[in-house]
């Protein structure tokens, strides 16, 4: 077809991807490394149970109403230096931390840390894409940073703070904090077509969103994302009360996290290269459906092994399904503004989180942890069936329905 670029080639300049993804994997790494310790050290300054958990909660509900609109000005004022004053407060965040005096504090640190976020998730996806022609690849790729980063994040922190206490692994995140500024900082560089004229009076006119004929496609693939969202939610908040019914230590309930986030991370690699070769909808549907079966079966698991190995099928889940959805939203999507794209990808993640540990205590307060497992089960289930509306812009061109996608500029419907 005319104008379009072979699948599956990577990126124009594969080696510019690589500072982004370094990027994401130490800026995801510093965040990380406090999550086991994070509810130990609120309660040491005085939170009760209800403050922790509006502490941890505000940071997703912050992102939820930032992440668009900092996507939005991003397509309009370019991406890389947002993402560096998203990638500072990961800085400026841990020693915040450290010389917090109650945990009223916490709060506005971690709306602070929201909005960083938000500059940061979507606008590196959002450059990535950018620059790369093979996108089930590079969504790979940037999946395999992120969830790499949480699956040894936690180990390490945990490990500073045996070793040299609460605050270590504090300044450890400020150290990579500085880390992932500079990278960004020498190392990447803004796509030509978001450098933006100090002449322009006017703004040019708004392509739509979404392109014809693709609004069920977009909400499916939204929903995929989502769920990676939940499982988070629910390994936060349930999986500690879930694991000790096996009567295992926190090291081993580690090395479940371990498992997971490896397994993604490898995961999303393979079969983000394989998205680029095609059926995409099929490794969505696939995906999906090996997290509903997981979840179905954890609450007949009898020792320690069986969770891992069902754990890592839910984390190999995650990597089969995540790479070709943001592939297929890519495609699916104005070019000219993906920084407001992928903050609605994100935010739908983010929807997962904050609703994540909602449903999950709200249910397990009722009906116990299996019942909360046979809630996640359904929703799965309601994804998995969701996946069937999905069109993918591939295969809709090699059938000839006049659809130009090459940068995905131009989509007109049969």
């Amino acid at each position: 077809m005319e104008g379009r670029t072979s699948v599956g080639s990577g990126a124009k300049d594969p080696s510019a991807l690589i500072p982004l993804y370094l990027s994401v994997f130490v800026a995801v790494l510093g965040f990380s490394l406090v999550a086991p310790i994070f509810p130990l050290y609120a309660m040491s300054l005085g939170a009760s149970y209800t403050l922790l958990g509006l502490v941890v909660s505000v940071y997703g509900a912050v992102q939820l109403l930032t992440q668009i609109p900092i996507g939005r000005l991003s397509d309009r004022t370019g991406r890389k230096w947002l993402l560096i004053l998203g990638l500072i407060t990961f800085t400026i965040l841990p020693p915040l931390y450290i010389y917090a005096t109650n945990a009223y504090i916490l709060l506005p640190i971690r709306i602070l840390g929201g909005i960083g976020a938000s500059a940061v998730w979507p606008l590196a996806m959002a450059l990535i894409i950018d620059q790369a022609e093979g996108k089930g690849r590079a969504m790979g790729w940037y999946n395999a940073s992120f969830f790499s980063a949480v699956a040894f994040g936690p180990l390490i922190g945990g490990g500073l703070y045996d070793l040299y206490g609460l605050k270590a692994p504090f300044y450890f995140w400020a150290f990579l904090g500085v880390t992932s500024v500079v990278t960004v900082l020498i190392k990447v560089r803004e796509p030509a077509r978001h450098n933006v004229s100090s002449s322009m009076k006017s703004d040019p006119p708004r392509e739509n969103l979404i392109l014809s004929g693709y609004r069920a496609t977009f909400v499916a693939c939204c929903g995929v994302v989502m769920w990676v969202g939940i499982v988070g939610g629910f390994n936060t908040t349930m999986l500690p009360g879930y694991a000790s019914r096996f009567g295992i230590s926190m090291t081993e309930i580690g090395l479940i996290y371990l498992v997971y986030g490896g397994t993604t991370a490898l995961s999303n690699i393979y079969f983000g290269r394989q998205a680029d070769r095609g059926r995409r909808k099929l490794l969505i549907f696939a995906g999906c459906l090996s997290g509903m079966v997981s979840f179905a079966l954890l609450p007949s698991a009898s020792n320690l092994l069986q969770v891992i190995l069902l754990y890592a099928a839910l984390g190999t889940g995650l990597g089969i399904g995540n790479p070709a959805a943001a592939a297929i939203i890519a495609d699916a999507t104005c070019t000219s503004r993906r920084g407001e794209i992928f903050g609605l990808f994100n935010t739908s993640r983010m929807m997962g989180v904050v609703i994540g540990p909602l449903i999950a205590g709200i249910i397990a307060d009722t009906y116990g942890v299996n019942g909360a497992i046979e809630a996640f089960t359904v929703i799965a289930a309601i994804i998995t069936l969701g996946t069937s509306s999905v069109r993918d812009p591939l295969v809709a061109c090699t059938k000839g329905d006049g659809i130009l996608q090459a940068e995905g500029t131009q989509v007109s419907d049969p």
